[in-house]
């Protein structure tokens, strides 16, 4: 089984990337933060930056934990529960301990994906709302919500083709 180390030393790198520009937020943001944005980038909702920096903080912590935890919190659960192809093969008692570490490494690389994503989000209501009348930068947009999704598409693909039906199986 390959060990947790990689995935985890680049997440908690992240987090500290998270941390600053959370931290430089706070001191470029006016005091009522445009938030939320209608598809032509125009502020339709709003927050005070104290709020804001809460909200953000707390988002971009446990979001991308969450599904750390449904995936640490699996290997409790009784395999019925779990909805993976070739079920009985990978989850059979000899198996059971390496297919949950891979779950839970897997979803590291899942957290540093959702780590960029919230990192990107800051920014970008950042520099919308360092303009005299703020609006949304749809190429940020763009760029941070197209690397989420690419990404995501190549972390479920990973999934899918480590759980295929196993060789020596068919």
């Amino acid at each position: 089984m390959k060990p947790l180390r990689n995935p985890a030393i680049l997440l908690a790198l992240l987090y500290l990337c998270f941390l600053g520009v959370w931290a430089w937020s706070g001191t470029q943001l006016p005091d009522r933060v445009a938030t939320h944005f209608n598809l032509q980038g125009e502020p339709n909702g709003w927050m005070s930056r104290p709020a804001n920096q809460v909200f953000m903080l707390i988002f971009g912590l446990v979001f991308p934990l969450f599904v750390v935890g449904l995936s640490f919190a699996a290997q409790f659960l009784p395999a019925s529960l779990i909805n993976v192809p070739n079920r009985e093969y990978w989850l059979a008692p000899e198996r059971a301990n390496q297919t949950s570490g891979y779950f839970v490494r897997h979803s590291l690389w899942f957290a540093c994906l959702a780590v960029g994503f919230v990192t990107g989000i800051e920014y970008s209501i950042v520099q919308a709302n360092q303009q005299s009348s703020p609006r949304l930068s749809t190429p940020i947009l763009l760029v941070v919500v197209g690397y989420f999704l690419a990404g995501t598409f190549v972390w479920v693909a990973v999934l899918f083709q480590h759980f295929r039906r196993p060789r020596q199986a068919i």
